[in-house]
């Protein structure tokens, strides 16, 4: 309700403004309201079920809005940059791949560089799908040949280097993946230790 009436009232507010500084302003607005119905049910679930029992419900509050506002700020300024740099960018008749590129790069390293927990699960996320999304270029491409058990290859590999890494290198995966496999493959050697560390 809220995010549809500030919309509402923001979108017509920009009704007067013209051409890229409108979009580049709806883009910004766009960006943080998706931010924060992002982030928002995800931070609600996750501070209320898995951070410290002992923090106050004040204190989970404002560190569900903190981490909402953060996603919603950053995510509405990554747009709003990369919208400002391709607009930018048009007017030296410069290439549109190059361009948007050039915009997502520098866009990126601004708003996502930091060494955030929020900005890690972004740029994951990303990459995540951009590496897919790659595998199938790749495959529509006819750079490999198609073959019908690739995802099943790529879901072996991934699978054997993550356990190999939790196995040898665990320092170098994240906290929270550590946790979760310590749980499921230790944890569970012990006795009677199914709900202990849940």
């Amino acid at each position: 309700g809220l995010f549809v009436l500030t919309y509402t009232v923001v979108s017509v507010g920009m009704g007067d403004l013209k051409g890229d500084l409108r979009q580049i302003l709806q883009g910004f607005l766009h960006g943080f309201l998706y931010g924060a119905k992002i982030r928002f049910p995800h931070a609600l679930l996750m501070v209320s079920l898995f951070d410290k029992k002992d923090l106050s419900w004040d204190r989970k509050i404002d560190k569900i809005l903190s981490l909402t506002l953060n996603h919603a700020r950053n995510l509405g300024l990554f747009v709003l940059t990369y919208k400002s740099l391709v607009a930018g960018l048009r007017k030296t008749n410069m290439r549109k791949g190059v361009a948007v590129a050039l915009a997502g790069g520098l866009g990126g390293s601004l708003v996502f560089g930091d060494d955030t927990s929020i900005n890690t699960q972004i740029n994951l996320y990303v990459f995540s799908r951009v590496a897919k999304a790659l595998g199938h270029l790749i495959l529509e491409r006819q750079w490999i040949p198609k073959w019908k058990h690739w995802y099943r290859i790529w879901a072996g590999l991934s699978w054997a280097l993550v356990m190999v890494l939790f196995s040898k290198k665990r320092h170098t995966l994240q906290k929270s993946l550590t946790s979760s496999m310590i749980y499921l493959y230790e944890d569970s050697d012990i006795p009677g230790s199914a709900f202990v560390n849940l």
